[in-house]
């Protein structure tokens, strides 16, 4: 039987505050969960439907449909919500530049596009990304639930942007940013070995981070109406172009 301090708990980690002071996130649905359970994060807490325990053989503590409503972060609630610990990341910097593509990424508020970005890195396998301090906690639901399990598989780091790229460029490795400005995406000469940079969805990629850019590039527009790209679909384009 779910307690009234576990509901409690559960619905406090819809706040980065305390996602932060228990060093815990939600997922849901069979799917994600199931992903999560299959990686090295450290369960938690397993509540589900006695439909899906049945079906899962997973030792969960059961409850109806009517409470897992009340405690479930999204509009409909699935048959099954987990918590997990979140991951101590360890970062080692000598190890992460042997990397064919260092993914920053600067200031990506939107949980939905965080989310996408970390699905499409999965399915070209990087393992890596990193983000600034800025960016939308990637343990958010929303990014959770965008994620569709891949944040199981790819190490999020949160760091000093500026701070890394010097460290990037004393490797000797190029550094490319996702701008209106630069040169077409197509045309350019791509390394083995790069860092790929990319910006907020509103105010672009910060002026201290492409201060230490090397090369500044587009996706060209054949509808000159349109003045943007979103940040998760560049990504995918340009990924693409790389890998």
């Amino acid at each position: 039987m779910l307690s009234k301090q576990q509901i409690k708990f559960v619905n406090s980690l819809k706040h980065n505050k305390y996602r932060l002071k228990y060093n815990c996130f939600v997922a849901e649905g069979h799917h994600v969960v199931n992903e999560f359970i299959k990686s090295d994060f450290k369960l938690k807490l397993i509540i589900s439907t006695k439909e899906w325990q049945v079906k899962s053989k997973i030792k969960t503590l059961v409850v109806d449909k009517k409470t897992l409503d009340k405690i479930s972060f999204l509009k409909t609630a699935s048959s099954v919500l987990a918590v997990f610990y979140k991951p101590n990341a360890v970062l080692n910097l000598d190890d992460f530049v042997m990397q064919k593509h260092i993914i920053l990424l600067d200031s990506i508020s939107d949980p939905g596009n965080m989310g996408a970005i970390i699905r499409t890195a999965d399915w070209y396998g990087v393992k890596e990304i990193f983000v600034s301090k800025e960016s939308v906690d990637v343990f958010n639901s929303k990014v959770i639930q965008s994620t569709m399990g891949s944040l199981s598989r790819v190490k999020i780091h949160v760091v000093d942007l500026t701070q890394l790229l010097f460290h990037i460029k004393k490797k000797q490795i190029p550094c490319f940013g996702a701008t209106l400005l630069g040169d077409d995406v197509y045309d350019i000469h791509k390394p083995d070995c790069c860092a790929l940079v990319f910006g907020s969805e509103s105010h672009g990629i910060s002026k201290e981070v492409k201060r230490l850019l090397d090369k500044e590039i587009l996706i060209p527009s054949k509808n000159k109406l349109i003045d943007s790209l979103n940040v998760s679909v560049a990504f995918g384009i340009i990924l693409s172009e790389f890998r």
